[in-house]
């Protein structure tokens, strides 16, 4: 049967020869009826309809993405880079930030209030090959952290205490990655880097490097809240030198790795491809042997706001 297409090409097509006669009308007829079969031969598009169905299977494998990245083999924890996973990888950061932007736009910011506190937990794996007098004496520990609101107070506990480190806070930008700080940022991309770039001064590596570390430290230490999460990963795709991997995090959980190479080191964001929530963060030696062994990894385990520090969600 024909549908409005096909009956809009035969009128174009007719308005461009001879009337028919009667006589050809009918020699016309019986020649339809006697190429009918059971199986009717296939309908030959016209070439636009056939550009059209090309540029739509361009599209969806596009829509698919195509994630370009140094597969590295890695040792320890949370050690080797994914297979495909059942999620569609995402072509780079950019891709993965707006994606995040999107699902963050109508998600209220969370802060606590002054007088409470921002708990986040952590499972972290140190290297004993790049290990130093400051590290920890074991390479996996978990330790929880609390912030308070205004940023004045900070407490520490590490796995298989029940004490609590209090430290007071700072007013270093770099050391300062506390409510009050997350809230005088600009969810603004632009503004945004034009203040973490200030506040990144100091850190002693090129621009790009150290906006990227700063970066990596507000995600992983201040718990910031959707949309301004998404604004740090975009943040992240504008800096020169930045890349996507699929990757594990140390708790063995896919996810997508925004990674910035210096000489001889990855520094790596790993975001949950699905809510685009944070997962954690490694640090990869990419010089020596093996290539590609993790110095540092950590996977954020738990967030939240509590009252006091001591308490958890």
């Amino acid at each position: 049967m024909m549908n409005d297409l096909d009956l809009d090409l035969v009128r174009d097509l007719r308005s461009q020869v001879r009337q028919s006669e009667a006589g050809d009308l009918h020699g016309a007829r019986r020649r339809l009826l006697a190429a009918m079969a059971p199986e009717p031969r296939r309908r030959r598009l016209p070439r636009p309809v056939l550009r059209v169905a090309a540029v739509g299977a361009l599209g969806i494998t596009i829509a698919a993405g195509v994630t370009v990245a140094q597969n590295l083999p890695t040792a320890g924890p949370g050690k080797g880079t994914a297979g495909a996973p059942a999620w569609l990888s995402v072509a780079n950061a950019e891709t993965l930030a707006k994606r995040a932007t999107a699902a963050a736009a109508h998600q209220p910011d969370v802060y606590p209030r002054d007088d409470q506190w921002v708990y986040v937990k952590w499972d972290f794996y140190g290297s004993p090959k790049f290990a130093n007098e400051q590290s920890e004496k074991v390479s996996r520990y978990t330790t929880e952290w609390w912030v308070r609101g205004d940023g004045k107070k900070r407490a520490l506990r590490k796995e298989g205490s029940t004490t609590l480190e209090r430290r007071s806070g700072g007013e270093d930008p770099r050391l300062r990655l506390d409510p009050a700080y997350l809230r005088s940022l600009p969810l603004e991309p632009s503004a945004l880097l034009e203040r973490l770039t200030k506040d990144a001064r100091e850190i002693p590596v090129p621009r790009a490097q150290a906006v990227f570390i700063h970066t990596k430290l507000i995600l992983e230490q201040g718990a910031p809240p959707a949309r301004l999460r998404a604004a740090l990963y975009t943040v992240l795709s504008r800096l020169d030198g930045v890349g996507v991997e699929r990757v594990r995090d140390l708790l063995d959980r896919e996810g997508v790795g925004i990674y910035m190479d210096d000489e001889d080191t990855r520094r790596e964001v790993i975001i949950d491809p699905n809510t685009y929530a944070l997962l954690g963060g490694r640090t990869v030696h990419l010089g020596g042997s093996p290539e590609g062994e993790v110095m540092l990894s950590v996977a954020q385990v738990a967030t939240g706001i509590v009252d006091e520090a001591g308490d958890v969600p």
